[in-house]
C-alpha cells in the first residue's frame, strides 16, 4: 500500500478509538519501528492496534517492548475461550527457564501475552463483559498456580500441602483488567503453628506475585479477609478456620463469605470440606430485620467514608454503584440461603439469575441488575485498562470523560454532546440500581 492510502486506512482507524490522540501520536512511532525494522505494514489489522493504543497505555508499552512477537496477535483468531487448565500448561511450560528469578520474570511476560490476547477479545466484541471477566479469572488463578510450582521446585517445598481460598471478585469469576487478588491460605492438621517452611513459601510466593518489574507485577494481592484481618496468622490450619467461621461472627463476615471458593484446593479437597463445614452457619436462619439494619448500615458507612469523592462519581461504593449490587444479592442470600442451596453461589450474576428463577425477585429486577451490573464492570475496565491501576472513580466534568465516554459507545462527533450522553446515562443506571436497593434490601439513610 502507497504512503497516501497508508494514511488514509489510519485517519480511518483512528475515527472509533477513546483517545485519539494519544493513539495517533503512539501510531507514528509505530511506524517509524516497522520502518526501521524493515517489516512494513505490520500488523495487517492497524485499526485493532489503533483501538489498543487508543485505550491502554500499559498495553501500548507492551507492545513496543515485544514488538512484532506481540503484534502478530492482533491478526490471529483469539481462541474462543481461556480455559484454566489451557493457560496451566502454557504458562508452566513457557515461561519455565530453570532458575526461580528468571522464570518469574518470563511468568510476567507471559501473563502479560494471554491478558493483551483477552484485552484484544473483549475491544472486537468477541468477549462480553462477563466472558472477559471469566477469561482474566481463569488467569489470575493459573499464574497464581504456575508461581506456586516455581517455588516449590525451587525451595523443595510441596505444592500439595497448601489450599488457596479465592475471595470477592476472584472467587466469582468476575474479575476486571486491574483486580487484585484476596487470598486465604489454610493448611492440614490440627496443630496451630504452621512449620516454617510453609510460611516462609507462602512469604516467597507474596514477594514474587507483587514484585514490580519492568514487566510489571504479577497482581496486587489483600490478605484482610483471612480469620482476624491484619492481625491474624498468614495462614490458618483448617481446623481453626472452620471454628472462626462456625462461631457467632458479624453480618459483614457473613456476607464475606458468600464469595469464597477454592482456588488451589489439595488432593483431598481440603478447601472444599472447610467451605462446606462453614456452609451451615453462613446460611443459617436469620431474622429479616437483623440483616436489613446491619447491612445498610455498613453500606451507608462505606458510601460516605468512601463513595463520595469530591467531584467524582465511585462505582464501586457510591449510591446506586456496583456495591449495591453485591449487597443486594447479599442479603437475599443470607436471608433465603438456609432454604434454597441453589443460592450459595459466589457470582453476582449467577445470584441474580438464581434469585429470579426462585421467584424472589421479579425478572425485571434481574434484567436491570444484571445489565447495571455489566455496565458499571464495563466502566470499570475502561477505567482500568490505561495502566492496569485498580481504579473505581471518574470526573463528574464532562470535559474529562470524552475518551471514558467513547470508549462506553457514545460516539457523537460533538464530543461534549457525547460526555453530557454518557454521565446521564450513568446517573439513569445507578438511580434504578438505589431504587431496586431500597425496595428489595432498605433504604440508606
Amino acid at each position: 500500500m502507497n504512503v497516501t492510502g497508508l494514511n488514509q486506512q489510519i485517519q480511518a482507524a483512528l475515527e472509533p478509538v477513546w483517545d485519539r490522540d494519544r493513539a495517533a501520536a503512539n501510531m507514528d512511532r509505530w511506524l517509524a519501528v516497522c520502518s526501521k525494522e524493515g517489516w512494513g505494514q505490520y500488523p495487517e489489522n492497524i485499526s485493532l492496534l489503533a483501538r489498543v493504543f487508543g485505550a491502554s497505555w500499559y498495553f501500548t508499552r507492551f507492545v513496543f517492548f515485544r514488538g512484532r512477537e506481540i503484534a502478530r496477535y492482533i491478526d490471529e483468531p483469539v481462541p474462543e475461550k481461556f480455559p484454566t487448565d489451557y493457560l496451566k500448561n502454557s504458562l508452566l511450560s513457557n515461561a519455565d527457564a530453570g532458575d526461580l528469578e528468571e522464570s518469574m520474570e518470563n511468568l510476567r511476560v507471559c501473563k502479560n501475552e494471554f491478558m493483551f490476547r483477552i484485552l484484544l477479545a473483549w475491544l472486537t466484541g468477541q468477549f462480553n463483559q462477563e466472558q472477559t471477566e471469566q477469561a482474566l479469572t481463569n488467569l489470575a488463578e493459573a499464574t497464581l498456580w504456575t508461581a506456586m510450582q516455581y517455588l516449590a521446585r525451587e525451595y523443595h517445598y510441596s505444592d500439595k500441602e497448601i489450599v488457596i481460598l479465592g475471595m470477592g471478585r476472584m472467587a466469582g469469576n468476575e474479575m476486571n483488567f486491574g483486580s487484585d487478588l484476596d487470598l486465604i491460605f489454610l493448611y492440614p492438621g490440627n496443630t496451630q503453628g504452621a512449620s516454617a517452611g510453609m510460611i516462609k513459601q507462602i512469604q516467597l510466593l507474596l514477594r514474587h506475585i507483587a514484585l514490580p518489574s519492568p514487566n510489571g507485577i504479577l497482581y496486587e494481592i489483600d490478605m484482610r479477609l483471612r480469620p482476624h484481618g491484619t492481625s491474624g496468622t498468614l495462614i490458618s490450619p483448617a481446623p481453626y478456620f472452620i471454628e472462626y467461621h462456625t462461631a457467632e461472627r458479624e453480618v459483614w463476615e457473613r456476607q464475606m463469605m458468600t464469595r469464597c471458593r477454592p482456588v488451589i484446593d489439595d488432593a483431598n479437597g481440603l478447601g472444599e470440606q472447610s467451605l462446606s463445614a462453614i456452609s451451615a452457619a453462613i446460611y443459617r436462619k436469620y431474622d429479616a430485620r437483623y440483616l436489613v439494619s446491619d447491612i445498610t448500615k455498613m453500606r451507608l458507612r462505606v458510601e460516605k467514608e468512601l463513595g463520595r469523592p469530591t467531584g467524582k462519581y465511585e462505582i464501586k461504593r457510591g449510591p446506586g454503584g456496583i456495591m449495591d449490587i453485591d449487597f443486594i444479592t447479599h442479603y437475599l442470600q443470607l436471608l433465603h440461603g438456609a432454604e434454597h442451596v441453589d443460592l450459595r453461589t459466589s457470582s453476582t450474576r449467577n445470584a441474580l439469575r438464581k434469585l429470579a428463577d426462585l421467584e424472589i425477585i421479579s425478572a425485571k429486577q434481574s434484567h436491570d441488575l444484571l445489565n447495571a451490573y455489566d455496565f458499571l464492570k464495563r466502566i470499570e475496565n475502561c477505567l482500568r485498562i490505561m495502566d492496569l491501576k485498580n481504579i473505581s472513580a471518574f470526573s463528574q466534568n464532562p470535559e474529562d470523560v470524552h475518551a471514558l465516554a467513547r470508549a462506553m459507545e457514545h460516539l457523537d462527533k460533538n464530543a461534549d454532546m457525547a460526555a453530557e450522553k454518557f454521565l446521564a446515562q450513568y446517573n439513569q443506571v445507578t438511580q434504578c440500581v438505589r431504587s431496586h436497593f431500597n425496595n428489595l434490601v432498605g433504604e440508606v439513610t
